[in-house]
């Protein structure tokens, strides 16, 4: 399916809440990483007696200029994605360090992750999606990359890419929590869509309050450190 934009679209909840998301991770990882976690060279599937999993394959050449909530919303204008794709995408970045623990995600790495995240993401929830030649063209690499990036990721998830409707309201709930409580400045609270209306968003702040997530005493902050939600 191609597309291009017609009308600049407002980001929807879910694509400010994985642009939170990721950015405190990648600001705390970017802290706590070392050659170790970012230089292992052996894909996940690749031929070898001895597989080590790494993100070598996601690293950038250096650190990209674009802002990734800038990057999520060009994918946003340009794909038109389910806003659920954005929650499943999150959700398939904190499986895979959740399998490998070794991994880290850091700002060389993320944009990329982000983007085959979000092409795996949609292809199980849309009927109707965008090619591989199509996300490589808005996200900025080339056919053969988006293709390698693709089959990577499926394999640091053991192709484990269903995601129940439980697993998704407890990441959906942790996430807009997590954004709301943290993100104090008005200005980013502002960004919220204004179509949602104001009353419905007093009435999803005011539900934050009901919600218990299973995570423990670590709820409120994202553990451990390499790792973003325990309840995956």
């Amino acid at each position: 399916m191609e597309s291009g934009p017609t009308t600049p679209k407002s980001p929807p909840p879910e694509l400010l809440m994985l642009s939170h998301a990721l950015e405190r991770l990648v600001t705390r990882n970017n802290q706590l990483s070392s050659s170790h976690y970012l230089t292992k060279p052996t894909p996940v599937h690749a031929e070898s007696d001895e597989k080590e999993c790494s993100l070598s394959v996601f690293m950038a050449a250096r650190t990209p200029t674009i802002a990734l909530k800038r990057y999520l919303e060009r994918i946003h204008r340009f794909a038109d994605l389910d806003p659920a794709c954005f929650i499943i995408a999150f959700v398939y970045i904190d499986r895979a360090v959740h399998i490998h623990p070794d991994l880290i995600v850091v700002s060389m790495n993320v944009h990329r992750l982000t983007l085959a995240s979000l092409l795996i993401a949609s292809k199980v929830l849309d009927d109707m999606h965008h090619n591989n030649a199509f996300f490589a063209r808005i996200g900025g690499i080339s056919n053969s990359e988006i293709n390698k990036l693709e089959l990577e990721l499926l394999f640091l998830l053991n192709f484990r890419v269903c995601v129940s409707s439980s697993v998704f309201q407890r990441y959906y709930s942790h996430m807009e929590m997590e954004m709301l409580r943290n993100c104090v400045n008005e200005k980013i609270l502002n960004n919220f869509p204004e179509d949602i209306g104001k009353e419905e968003h007093e009435a999803r702040k005011n539900g934050l309050n009901q919600v218990r997530l299973t995570n423990g005493s670590r709820r409120h902050s994202m553990s451990p450190a390499r790792h973003s939600f325990d309840g995956y």
